[in-house]
């Protein structure tokens, strides 16, 4: 079994403009991922969408069993 890493790059210009960039998901996890930045951050004037937007979410499903 594989662990899918994911990384948010920050990058604030001269003018303190701050833009962001999703790597590792795929599909609408990675709006979900960066929700925290949108409400801290205030308003969001500009969003471009990479390839992997338009991917199929990968969707995770984790089972615990306990065994005596």
């Amino acid at each position: 079994m594989s662990v899918q890493k994911t990384e948010i790059e920050i990058t604030i210009d001269n003018e303190g403009n701050v833009s962001y960039k999703v790597k590792g998901l795929k599909g609408k996890g990675c709006t979900e991922a960066t929700k925290f930045l949108d409400d801290a951050l205030g308003q969001v004037t500009k969003r471009e969408y990479t390839r992997e937007y338009y991917e199929q979410q990968t969707r995770t499903k984790t089972r615990i069993t306990a065994r005596r």
